[in-house]
């Protein structure tokens, strides 16, 4: 996320307090996407995804007066849209599939980054198992940070957890995947 999209929700969020409808559609179409997305990685179903982030919105709407300008506006709508995905989980009974026995071709096409995927490309389909394959907070704390584009402070109060911790995480899963990367690289010709 550059410097120009931070400026941009910040301004959102000063509106939106402000209780600018235009301001809220403009975010909404802008972030709605990226938090299914988000939403869909704990909940594995698009329906319910769309369901939660949809109910997330809401309840930004409902707290407008409450939202602080200056505090990232994109980290806290991932903690709701995050925290409602858990909870959904929790109180739903799991009949879905695990991440196991999901196919490739579903993961290729919900989980993969154009930036690191390609038909040609199978170093980085492996860095997509790789991290898949990492645990859950070293996952969701790499996945904020490389994918999402949220600094230490985002991802902290998205994951509701310290800043130090989210380094810890970060480092524990890059340490990983450079392992994996420099066992992978000597396994070719």
């Amino acid at each position: 996320m550059g410097l120009d999209e931070k400026q941009e929700i910040e301004q959102w969020a000063r509106r939106i307090k402000a209780s600018d409808e235009d301001a809220f559609s403009e975010l909404f179409h802008r972030l709605y996407p990226r938090m299914v997305k988000f939403s869909w990685r704990y909940t594995r179903t698009k329906t319910t995804a769309k369901d939660i982030v949809q109910e997330s919105f809401v309840k930004l709407w409902e707290v407008r007066s409450t939202i602080d300008p200056q505090k990232s506006l994109l980290a806290y709508l991932f903690q709701i849209v995050r925290n409602r995905s858990l909870n959904h989980l929790r109180d739903t009974p799991s009949d879905q599939p695990s991440i196991d026995d999901i196919s490739e071709e579903v993961l290729k096409s919900e989980l993969s980054s154009p930036e690191i995927t390609s038909e040609n490309n199978e170093a980085g389909k492996k860095m997509l198992r790789w991290i898949e394959a990492l645990p859950g907070r070293q996952r969701e704390a790499i996945r904020l940070s490389r994918f999402e584009g949220l600094d230490h402070e985002e991802i902290a109060y998205v994951m509701d957890i310290s800043p130090r911790t989210v380094n810890n995480h970060i480092v524990s899963a890059l340490n990983t995947l450079r392992d994996e990367w420099n066992t992978y690289k000597s396994e070719q010709p």
